[in-house]
């Protein structure tokens, strides 16, 4: 039998991880991606993510990123934009190409890549991309529900990275993001040399979102305790008009900031004392940068997405409808999951983070 594909790359054999979409996804795959470079500090490893997520490697010592641009609505730019990323793709000669993601867009991009190794799983669709297919991790590590940092480690292990349990996440903060994120702070009142905490009370589904009064009940008693206070949130109009739900619920002064980059938001996130927030990509974002985190999950699976970090404590009420979808709750007139977490639990898991 031949050696794990891991085992059989070439001295500096350059390796493409796709990873489309998710932010929390991205961050998570750090964990799984640092351990091969550990094993295999010869590989050049590259991930290619979405275009505003390329910040998360502009300071990484094990990887780097090429971005993917999406243009808007725009069919024919869509098209340059994707033939450029593949021609990118083509020159690197990755030897090579390992598609974390598994839609069409990346399917594409690994059949088009020109790498000898192209790899997908065994339940992704458009098989014409993959001449080489990883079996369910479940197969692999024998076990059925795990996180998702788990169950891409079985993936790997199947490839040929060695090792027994997956290990941390970790992102790094690049100097320039730093300055430019202290700049905003302080425009926004906050004194960045001081302990302040990161709140994140947005969510796109609404059936992950804590009631904004209860993030501003947090932020109170966070403030009392000397805290500064930041909410985080990304630059659209309806996560914009989320944290202005929670500045309406407090006569507390309040810095909100939904105009960071990612890589501004890395070094908000690394610098604070604490974040407390729904379950969502800062979330993971914290726990790769360690700081201390309490994440609020509702419908979401926290078994399989909850913060990789000893640092992090999950808050979740019990229900018979989790997981669920999340677009809509079909249990209830309104998602009592999420709604059912209270202030004092969320308090008590803050004061168990900070000791």
């Amino acid at each position: 039998m031949p050696a794990p594909l891991f085992q059989q790359l070439p001295t500096d054999a350059r390796v493409l991880f796709i990873r489309l979409r998710n932010l929390g996804e991205a961050v998570l795959d750090t964990a799984n991606l640092r351990a091969l470079k550990r094993f295999r500090p010869d590989l050049q490893i590259t991930t290619l993510v979405e275009a505003i997520y390329a910040d998360l490697f502009v300071a990484d010592p094990d990887m780097q990123a090429i971005p993917l641009t999406r243009a808007a609505k725009d069919k024919r730019s869509s098209l340059g934009a994707r033939l450029e990323v593949i021609k990118e793709i083509r020159q690197q000669k990755f030897c090579a190409v390992i598609n974390l993601h598994g839609g069409p867009t990346s399917a594409q991009l690994t059949f088009a890549s020109g790498a000898k190794h192209r790899v997908g799983a065994s339940h992704f669709r458009n098989g014409y991309a993959y001449n080489l297919r990883i079996p369910p991790a479940e197969e692999i590590l024998g076990r059925a529900e795990m996180h998702t940092v788990e169950y891409q480690f079985g993936q790997f292990k199947w490839l040929g990275l060695p090792g027994e349990e997956a290990g941390p996440t970790q992102l790094f903060v690049a100097e320039t993001h730093r300055v430019s994120a202290h700049e905003k702070l302080r425009a926004a009142g906050i004194a960045p040399e001081k302990e302040y905490a990161v709140l994140a009370p947005t969510n796109e589904f609404y059936t992950k979102r804590w009631l904004p009064e209860r993030f501003a009940q947090v932020a109170e008693q966070l403030s009392a305790q000397g805290l500064q206070i930041v909410l985080t949130g990304a630059p659209t109009e309806e996560q914009r008009a989320q944290l202005a739900a929670v500045q309406a619920a407090t006569k507390l002064p309040l810095a909100s900031l939904s105009s960071l980059s990612i890589g501004e938001l890395v070094a908000v996130i690394a610098g604070a004392k604490l974040f407390a927030g729904n379950d969502s990509g800062p979330a993971h974002i914290a726990a790769a940068v360690k700081t201390p985190s309490v994440v609020l999950f509702g419908p979401a699976s926290s078994v399989r997405w909850r913060p990789w970090s000893k640092q992090a404590e999950v808050v979740q009420n019990p229900f018979a409808c989790n997981p669920c979808a999340m677009y809509k709750c079909e249990a209830f007139d309104e998602p009592e999951c999420i709604r059912s977490i209270t202030v004092t639990q969320v308090l008590d898991a803050i004061a168990r983070v900070s000791v």
